[in-house]
């Protein structure tokens, strides 16, 4: 797979799907949309948004102030994959999506 454009992101998959503690940063799912491109493996992005609330009613601020996570929602049929990086446990998820991606990209 080294004649890939886009090496780079399956590299970084390929890390991140070793587990936790084990992998790097997982790549954006943009990026991670460009190699499916790619590799023409059916797949959709979505640009996401969601506004956080909290237990007693009143909407959660980031730091940034804004009162809206914007993000990107990916989706894989063939997996049955839907990342969304605005999901609350989205980051603790991403080693199982590198992985199961990892799987698809192999199995091809």
């Amino acid at each position: 797979m080294t004649n890939l454009t886009n090496n780079k992101t399956y590299n970084s998959l390929l890390k991140k799907s070793e587990g936790y503690g084990k992998g790097g940063r997982m790549p954006s799912l943009k990026s991670i949309s460009k190699l499916l491109t790619e590799l023409n493996i059916e797949h959709k992005l979505d640009e996401t948004y969601e506004t956080k609330w909290r237990p007693n009613g009143l909407r959660y601020s980031t730091s940034g102030g804004t009162k809206t996570y914007t993000g990107y929602q990916l989706r894989i049929p063939e997996i049955n994959l839907r990342a969304n990086s605005c999901d609350t446990y989205y980051s603790y998820n991403t080693c199982g999506f590198a992985r199961d991606i990892v799987r698809l990209i192999k199995s091809k």
